[in-house]
């Protein structure tokens, strides 16, 4: 049964959360530079006029084999959805371009979503959402084969935040000075995550006659209905940072809380107390309802945080002395591979900001403690 929003829920009161985005992202083969917006970095209002394009998604010169989308529900401002996904590189091996289903995955998502009124129709969900994009891709004739993971999340109007991810892509949730909440992983072995498959029919004939395993490996397909569901309340002010395996299997969660921080820090949005690190819920509340120019863009809070995540997981990824997380468990799982150095990959980032319009753009309130534990449902 759908969530249905109430009435007085629908409309754009000041009073509603509306929410700031970004997403930033690098092709595997890309080399590290200093980012440029529209070509590494992308922006996203929910309370933007005249948004144009009326949603992000993005294509396979941005983000390799990896995608991401964010928009609003409908016209609303005051939900949204976004999210990433991985297509699966093993599909190479076919002649299959991964990217194809990744892209194909995302775009379907953003545009589906953008079309939903929540008026009319009640609250999107996302493994609904999800599972309208697969169903799309499978019956898709221009989408041949191929799988990929998903990660994504729908925000209302309350900051009720509900999320869907199938494989090993991730997200957490950060509060001032500390990971508030991280996802976990799915996999079937190491370096095997859930995902999502179009298998076509002459090759699923092919296993049957010579099996799976002898015929180059086996080709698993979950579908959206096995995805991990949580639902959490996000804060004014939190950052919610999604991102696909290019990023976390080269940052650790502490990793990323001290970019984060170095961030927050610098711009002044976080406030290093003598006991503690608070919030500045008046600039956060200040954060521009709206862009325009090329250095309204640039000093984007959400495109700050997006790039720095992106461009120091690419970087550590490029680098051969620097173990992260893919590094230690290969080494823990398989210390005769002496495996050193970061895991080159794509990488697709999507930064999210609470903003609590009670609060007003003079609010003194901080935030009160977090005060619910997420809540996981296998739907």
């Amino acid at each position: 049964m759908p969530y249905i929003v109430p009435k007085r829920a629908q409309s754009t009161a000041s009073s509603a959360f509306t929410y700031r985005l970004a997403a930033a992202a690098s092709a595997k083969r890309s080399p590290p530079r200093n980012p440029k917006h529209q070509k590494d970095f992308w922006n996203y209002i929910s309370t933007q006029e005249h948004k144009n394009p009326p949603y992000l998604r993005s294509t396979k010169p941005d983000s390799g084999e990896d995608a991401f989308f964010a928009t609003t529900l409908g016209d609303s401002d005051n939900h949204v959805a976004f999210g990433v996904a991985d297509g699966v590189g093993g599909w190479q091996d076919q002649g299959i371009d991964p990217s194809v289903f990744s892209h194909g995955l995302c775009g379907l998502m953003a545009g589906t979503a953008q079309l939903h009124s929540v008026e009319d129709s009640g609250m999107l969900r996302p493994q609904a959402l999800l599972q309208t994009a697969y169903d799309a891709v499978i019956a898709n004739p221009r989408i041949l084969a191929g799988g990929s993971t998903a990660c994504l999340a729908v925000i209302d109007h309350e900051g009720a935040m509900e999320t869907a991810n199938l494989g090993d892509s991730g997200y957490m949730v950060f509060g001032p000075g500390k990971v508030a909440y991280k996802s976990d992983v799915q996999t079937h072995a190491f370096n095997t995550p859930f995902q999502m498959a179009k298998v076509p029919t002459k090759m699923m004939a092919q296993y049957a006659i010579f099996g799976g395993e002898s015929s180059g490996g086996k080709h698993f397909s979950e579908t959206p209905r096995q995805a991990e569901v949580v639902r959490q309340n996000v804060k004014h002010g939190d950052v919610v940072v999604f991102a696909t395996d290019g990023v976390w299997d080269n940052l650790s969660a502490q990793d990323t809380l001290s970019i984060v921080t170095r961030v927050m820090m610098e711009k002044k949005y976080w406030i290093d107390g003598e006991r503690e690190t608070t919030l500045d819920a008046t600039r956060i509340a200040a954060l521009p309802a709206s862009l325009s120019g090329p250095k309204e863009h640039e000093e984007y809070l959400p495109a700050i945080l997006a790039t720095a995540i992106m461009r120091e997981a690419k970087l550590a990824g490029l680098d051969p002395r620097r173990n992260g997380p893919f590094a230690k468990e290969v080494n823990a799982r398989y210390p005769q591979e002496g495996w050193e150095g970061g895991k080159a990959d794509d990488i697709a980032v999507v930064v999210c900001i609470a903003v609590d319009g009670s609060l007003g753009r003079n609010g003194d309130d901080t935030g009160s403690e977090r005060d619910e534990k997420p809540v996981k449902a296998k739907l």
